[in-house]
């Protein structure tokens, strides 16, 4: 059992046997953090991005959070990201006071799961929502071959936490769809398998087919 306290990447000291690697990796297992995928070492991985892994200070849930969201995959290995955010909605242009997250998968979806929380802190919706996966790649100074989706659920783990507020304060659809619009079935779309945003808009669907039969009904 390790936490991220525990957690070091330091070069090896001169008493380190190189030439026999050992079978057992360290993997990172809290309470928020559940490293599923073996990485190679670190190969491929930045500093910046192990020093963030090394050093989140971000996971968990908020206190007094009211927005949440989930985007991941399953296929070939479970990919995870949750982000739960306190959002002061005091404001026309609502604002992201504090964001933690919860993470399953490998060192990239944790370390790109803390940048985004640091990232769109203290940002209104419409800044949030102008954020790439090239911006979170940039934050963590790139991600190794192959886990370049960890970035695309950072950014659509973001527009679901602003989906979650516009559901929870009882937008319609059809407005919700104007101005959080996505391009359904799109690699993107089929990239990211499980979706709370994409959840929230069939469930939408639902109530509203279920509204205009019972209305039709009661003619």
């Amino acid at each position: 059992m390790v936490n991220e306290q525990e957690i070091t990447f330091d070069e090896p000291d001169e008493g380190r046997d190189i030439y026999h690697e050992p079978d057992d990796r360290a993997l990172i297992r809290t309470k928020d953090v559940y490293q599923t995928e073996l990485d190679n070492g670190v190969e491929g991985y930045s500093e910046t991005m192990l020093a963030i892994v090394a050093n989140f200070k971000n996971a968990g849930k908020p206190e007094g959070f009211n927005v949440q969201s989930m985007v991941g995959k399953s296929k070939r290995g479970e990919v995870a990201l949750r982000l739960f955010a306190v959002v002061d909605d005091s404001v026309a242009d609502p604002v992201f006071v504090k964001v933690g997250f919860k993470s399953r998968g490998c060192l990239a979806m944790t370390g790109c799961a803390s940048a985004i929380c640091s990232m769109i802190e203290g940002k209104t919706f419409s800044q949030a929502l102008e954020l790439t996966p090239k911006d979170v790649e940039l934050a963590v100074d790139g991600v190794p071959k192959g886990k370049g989706h960890t970035t695309l659920f950072a950014i659509e783990a973001v527009r679901g936490l602003v989906g979650d507020w516009m559901y929870r304060c009882g937008m319609p659809l059809a407005e919700m769809n104007e101005k959080l619009p996505c391009d359904e079935m799109s690699v993107v779309c089929l990239m990211c398998e499980h979706c709370s945003l994409r959840d929230t808009r069939v469930e939408m669907r639902v109530n509203e087919a279920i509204a205009k039969q019972k209305a039709g009904e009661a003619k």
